[in-house]
């Protein structure tokens, strides 16, 4: 009886003792605070120190996903030192803090997280500082979309059609052809295809008045270095080649420019994929969709 009760006492000190440390842990960790803004120029200097953390290009699609998603800033008391992006599905794209506060980053993003109930994220390889973040709290990952980026030169083989930039005049055939051929909503379509004509960036593949296909290169504004292309190819002539044809094409445009070409294609569509591969792209980095 006597063993029994210094045993149950001892099991009881431990057990209050280890509260107490815990308890005291969690006291003495620093508390950060994280506004939701939508004015996000206040976080433009952070954004360019994230930029020159990336060890490659960061793809088009994938910057302005992060441009339009929900900001907040992190805050150590009244000073701005972070910066995290969200998107409508709640899933995390960015998490940025400034160098001095990196050894806090980990107890930072768990605060983020636990706050605002963060189930899921889409991180980028090619983003070290956000990854390694990602990865102390990653239950699950998997590979969802694969990043391009231009290794070999290829000779590209011509088809039937004339390739032409795009003028004003041609929007509303281009907005058509689009909405057929990969959907999305006219009005949206008219925006973005008319930015595309302004800037002397969209091309169209025509046989006679026929649109056959169209190629993008989208110069990046973040990165003069590097533009983003892209293809559309008529429901009708897929499985013919031209997509193949209109990428090495904004290739061989991207170059005459003197920016480096990068692409972006998901995982499990394998015609884009052996389009971007035999026009000599590789994938070194990866988009990763995690679960936390």
């Amino acid at each position: 009886m006597f063993i029994q009760t210094v045993s149950a006492n001892l099991k009881k000190t431990i057990k209050e003792t280890l509260f107490d440390i815990t308890t005291r842990m969690q006291t003495d960790t620093k508390q950060f605070h994280f506004n939701k803004i939508t004015d996000t120029s206040i976080l433009d200097p952070l954004k360019f120190e994230w930029q020159k953390s990336l060890t490659a290009p960061q793809d088009g699609m994938w910057e302005v996903l992060t441009d339009y998603a929900n900001h907040w800033e992190v805050k150590d008391e009244n000073q701005t030192i972070g910066y995290v992006c969200v998107d409508d599905d709640n899933r995390l794209l960015q998490f940025f803090v400034l160098p001095h506060w990196m050894q806090e980053g980990v107890s930072i993003f768990q605060q983020f997280i636990d706050q605002e109930e963060i189930k899921k994220g889409l991180i980028g390889t090619n983003n070290p500082y956000c990854l390694s973040m990602t990865m102390h709290f990653q239950k699950a990952v998997e590979v969802n979309t694969y990043l391009f980026t231009d290794f070999f030169e290829v000779k590209t083989v011509e088809k039937e059609g004339v390739l032409r930039l795009a003028a004003e005049e041609d929007l509303e055939k281009l907005v058509d052809f689009c909405h057929k051929s990969m959907g999305g909503p006219k009005e949206w379509l008219n925006g973005y295809l008319g930015n595309l004509i302004a800037r002397g960036e969209i091309f169209a593949l025509e046989d006679g008045e026929e649109i056959l296909g169209t190629c993008e290169v989208r110069k990046s504004e973040s990165d003069s270095a590097v533009a983003d292309v892209g293809v559309v190819v008529s429901t009708e002539h897929r499985r013919k080649g031209l997509g193949t044809f209109l990428l090495g094409k904004a290739k061989e445009i991207t170059l005459q420019w003197n920016r480096q070409p990068i692409c972006s294609c998901e995982k499990d569509n394998i015609g884009s994929l052996k389009s971007i591969q035999n026009n000599g792209f590789r994938s070194v980095h990866q988009m990763l969709l995690m679960e936390f």
